[in-house]
């Protein structure tokens, strides 16, 4: 049943009330979606609905209340500031951060491993999937879409030679979509790179050549002072992903793909002449514990996991040494008639 809204109810044909339904049960679990997304799982349920009815479903269907609205987002627009909301008093903030303080409490267990790594992500609306993974082993996560600023460029390039010159071997792990732009997107990164201190050593090739497009991109190679290594693994999405999950193509390619050099390089290099576009988020709707998987594998891969557990065992034992140290007289928090 739907709630009444400002500019009249919206009567959904059978066509609409059967993809309504459908998206409902997609959205039960209460996890935010973009349109995209919803098209995905949709998909992955086994209902083959164009996109353009999915997407005008949605669009009606929040407006006249069948959809929630806080549950569809767009993942490319972000807040440009969130204002705090404060607490009631005194023992309200004690409840809330000082009993919890020594939790908050960590050291970075990078510092004692032979690698640094980072995990760089072409979609911004699977941020939220990637993100907890990260979390666990506290490995930075850039989150974009496509190619970058050479702003953003070169404030990479300063963070990674920092970590090659400290002896660390840094790896970045890069998951985007199976299109031309999304293996563009990485070499035209490290091709910035080079006009800012990071030079793997060698021309980058054009797009007409085939090393462009090698599942693994960069080489070792070192600093005066240090002996750091770096590279850029590609990790998905590739072919065996697309073939072993039977993965949908993208209802609605980018404009980024309409690159006329790049797009025939890429059929002839990457697809086997297809002209394939398949994203990302497929792969989180059709087989999102696979996708996660292989997230936390591949940031394992350069993990020494002896030590690491050795940190966190140190991390515990050094935050019940603050909840010991922290004593609060809860009495004198009390809120009297006068503080009210």
């Amino acid at each position: 049943m739907a709630s009444e809204t400002t500019k009249g109810e919206w009567n959904p044909g059978r066509k609409n009330q059967a993809i309504l339904s459908q998206i409902q049960d997609v959205l039960s679990s209460g996890e935010e979606r973009t349109v995209r997304d919803v098209y995905y799982a949709l998909e992955s349920r086994g209902h083959k609905w164009e996109y353009r009815y999915v997407k005008r479903a949605v669009k009606k269907g929040r407006r006249a209340g069948y959809i929630d609205p806080a549950q569809i987002v767009d993942a490319s627009r972000t807040a440009e500031n969130v204002s705090a909301t404060g607490w009631r008093d005194p023992k309200h903030f004690v409840d809330d951060r000082v009993d919890k303080v020594w939790n908050d409490y960590w050291e970075d267990f990078w510092r004692e491993q032979e690698s640094y790594v980072e995990v760089w992500l072409e979609k911004q609306s699977l941020a939220s999937v990637f993100a907890p993974v990260c979390e666990e082993f506290n490995v930075r996560l850039e989150a974009t879409r496509g190619d970058w600023s050479d702003s953003k460029v070169y404030q990479a390039s300063n963070r990674l030679i920092e970590k090659i010159s400290d002896g660390k071997d840094v790896r970045i792990l890069y998951f985007g979509d199976y299109n031309p732009s999304g293996f563009h997107a990485p070499v035209s990164i490290l091709d910035a790179m080079g006009y800012y201190g990071i030079d793997l050593g060698r021309e980058f090739p054009g797009s007409d050549d085939p090393r462009y497009y090698d599942a693994e991109y960069g080489a070792p190679f070192w600093f005066e002072g240090g002996n750091g290594t770096f590279a850029l693994e590609r990790k998905a999405l590739n072919t065996e992903h697309i073939e072993r999950f039977e993965l949908p193509e993208n209802p609605v390619p980018s404009s980024s793909d309409k690159d006329a050099t790049i797009k025939r390089s890429f059929r002839r290099y990457v697809s086997d002449g297809r002209d394939t576009n398949v994203e990302l988020n497929a792969l989180k709707e059709f087989e999102r514990e696979f996708l996660e998987d292989l997230v936390r594998d591949a940031i394992e891969e350069h993990v020494d996991l002896e030590k690491k557990h050795e940190v966190e065992n140190r991390i515990r034992d050094r935050r019940e040494q603050l909840a010991e140290c922290i004593e609060i007289d809860r009495d004198a928090l009390e809120v009297t008639d006068g503080d009210e």
